[in-house]
């Protein structure tokens, strides 16, 4: 499919590259932002809701492939899924204007989370010791409810640092797109594919030393979003293959920075629901470092974690749990080595 018609997908792509192009610069030049407040790494207004051009771009990418490839043979859930991903979009972009309580915030994102598990379908089974094990229906399901929302949550809590968000998920979308293409899941590499051209219309405004733009609430949710629904759509297209663990993997340097932090926070008797700047990227950021540097640094360990899933995806090393535990004990260690050099390190 994807070969046979390599221009019209490249149209696509570039119809999703300069839409988010073009309406990130618009709200840059908008000017429209938020005041910085105690959690935030910048001083000053900082100008959000870049991620509009995210929504845009699928929007118009969507529109092309409904003309271009009528017949086009997805995955089940798919539409619902996408009218989903609007939904979310729209309740970043009202908590970036109106900043919304986390009770109802959250809630509102568990109820997307349960729609969205409903619509592709919860995994069978997980990845385990010598072989997978299967899992009731409904461990399933609150286990994949549960991945969509730690995710969401996580990419928005991390971005925070000029180019961090970005960077990260454009290189698990780049993995992911290649793990898309090993197992032959269509509609993996249709949203990854996407995800990346968004995400690099976004970055010149991004990834700077002094940022003009951030995604906001509205850019960092929904891609999040997407992100985890391309992995639970990997998995349902992929039942011969057992390539559950890939998503966690691809973004395990944001997953450890966000969970290990929550841990520190939790052991420290401190209120989870309250905005913070106390996780390990804002810390190193207060001992001198760069924006670009630590978002670097971040990316690097991104890269690393998305070629080991490329080429495990292909050789089967995520039959089981030994090469993920592997990387989440190299990831614990990491965080704990650098917060110690760090002040306040406990």
């Amino acid at each position: 499919m994807l070969a046979q018609n390599a221009w019209l997908w490249a149209q696509i792509g570039a119809l999703a590259f300069f839409a988010s192009l073009a309406v990130a610069g618009f709200m840059c030049a908008a000017g429209l932002g938020d005041a910085s407040d105690g959690r935030s790494a910048h001083n000053g207004i900082v100008p959000t809701s870049g991620g509009v051009g995210f929504i845009a771009s699928f929007g118009l990418a969507l529109c092309g492939l409904a003309l271009l490839f009528p017949n086009l043979a997805l995955s089940r859930g798919f539409a619902p899924v996408m009218a989903l991903v609007f939904a979310v979009g729209l309740l970043g972009l009202v908590d970036d204007v109106l900043t919304l309580g986390p009770k109802l915030k959250f809630g509102i994102m568990l109820v997307i989370c349960g729609a969205a598990v409903s619509s592709i379908g919860a995994p069978e089974s997980l990845p385990f010791l010598n072989a997978p094990i299967k899992l009731a229906p409904v461990v399933g399901f609150v286990g994949a409810m549960l991945w969509i929302f730690v995710v969401m949550n996580a990419v928005n809590f991390m971005d925070g640092a000029n180019g961090m968000m970005s960077l990260s998920l454009v290189i698990a979308n780049f993995a992911l797109f290649g793990a898309g293409l090993i197992g032959g899941s269509p509609t993996t590499l249709l949203l990854s594919g996407l995800s990346m051209m968004a995400i690099l219309g976004f970055l010149p405004y991004n990834l700077r030393q002094k940022a003009r733009v951030f995604s906001g609430d509205v850019g960092s949710l929904s891609l999040a979003f997407i992100f985890a629904v391309t992995v639970l759509f990997l998995v349902a297209e992929t039942p011969d293959k057992t390539l559950h663990l890939i998503g966690p993997v691809l973004i395990l340097p944001i997953l450890a920075d966000v969970l290990l932090t929550l841990i520190r926070r939790v052991r420290n008797r401190e209120n989870i629901l309250q905005s913070h700047n106390t996780h390990l990227y804002q810390r190193i950021i207060q001992s001198g470092r760069s924006h670009l540097a630590v978002s670097g640094f971040y990316a690097l360990a991104g890269l690393i974690c998305a070629n080991v899933v490329v080429i495990g995806s292909a050789k089967g090393w995520f039959d089981t749990i030994h090469i993920p535990l592997m990387l989440v004990g190299a990831s614990v260690a990491m965080y704990f080595l650098i917060s110690r050099s760090l002040p306040d390190g406990r």
